[in-house]
């Protein structure tokens, strides 16, 4: 069996180039720029490399970064203050917490106190209850986990059939982390068709294998570095890895002086080749569309001010 590789580089290319036609006629139209704030902390595993990542996307597209690095022991009131003068910041359109947050923060708490319509993840309550609940209308902009898998499904032909049996495996602690729970959760209500079942399990949980097997779509979301064992899948399953973890830092080919992040999923790609269907990988595949998403909705923010 020949297994597929899905990538999303191909989907946030296009929704670069989307985002950043728009935004250039929108400055030429009302010489107005949309700014983005990032919130990282140091000490936080992969920080040093998203913030750089982020602020340096934003201002290709044309968008003003004003990024904070905060020190990991930082306060719920500390980033709180901070939300809160962002949000009256009229130069500030999306305000973006770099996750994971340090273990001291409530994320869903912290998620809370940005304004909802400079919330553009999808993160917010009310835009998770939204996601959760369509027809209240409670969100502003799609959720960018689901909406780049349904992007990228789309763009690849992958279409979930009736009865496709769906399995998320997530760590104890995702599944105790109050937002990466509901963020799951609602992630989950949006991409899992309705007549599919649904699984959630925790990684630790002696029946894995069992829920494994017999999965048609598997979605991974553990902190531990290609973990799956490839008899536990299904042939001709789709996984969907999504957690990315750095594995660890090697010297740059184009300047060994410099440090470069190796990052993995919780599937190796290559044990997997022959038994999966396909495969959305870590790194280059869900999370790469999500920046994407994230940027587009970012340049909705700011259209919304301007109407």
């Amino acid at each position: 069996m020949e297994t597929k590789i899905l990538k999303g580089e191909a989907s946030r290319d296009r929704l670069f180039f989307e985002v950043k036609t728009e935004l250039a006629a929108l400055q030429q139209q009302y010489n107005k720029t949309p700014g983005i704030a990032f919130i990282g902390f140091s000490g936080v595993p992969l920080g040093k490399y998203n913030m750089p990542l982020h602020v340096g996307t934003a201002q290709q597209l044309g968008f003003k970064a004003f990024p904070t690095l905060l020190p990991e022991e930082v306060t719920e009131e500390t980033l709180g203050d901070l939300i809160e003068e962002l949000n009256q910041d009229e130069e500030v359109d999306a305000i973006l917490l770099l996750q994971p947050l340090p273990p001291q923060l409530n994320p869903l708490l912290m998620a809370g106190k940005i304004k909802q319509i400079k919330e553009v993840e999808g993160f917010h309550p009310l835009n998770l209850s939204g996601t959760l609940m369509p027809d209240t209308g409670f969100n502003h902009y799609p959720m960018c986990l689901p909406e780049a898998l349904s992007v990228i499904f789309h763009e690849e032909n992958v279409f979930p059939a009736k009865d496709h049996e769906w399995v998320f495996v997530l760590d104890d602690e995702f599944l105790t982390n109050p937002l990466t729970y509901m963020v799951v959760r609602a992630a989950a209500s949006k991409a899992v068709p309705k007549d599919c079942p649904l699984s959630f399990i925790s990684k630790e949980s002696g029946k894995l294998a069992d829920y494994c097997k017999r999965a048609d779509f598997l979605v991974v979301v553990t902190k531990y570095p290609e973990y799956f064992n490839p008899e536990w899948l299904k042939p001709g399953v789709c996984i969907i890895d999504i957690y990315s973890n750095l594995f660890r830092e090697v010297p740059s080919k184009s300047d060994p002086s410099k440090l470069v992040p190796m990052i993995r999923g919780g599937v190796n790609v290559e044990s997997v080749k022959g038994i999966a269907g396909s495969i959305l990988p870590v790194p280059g595949g869900l999370m790469t569309t999500v920046l994407g998403i994230l940027f587009r909705n970012a340049l909705e923010s700011f259209k919304s001010k301007l109407k």
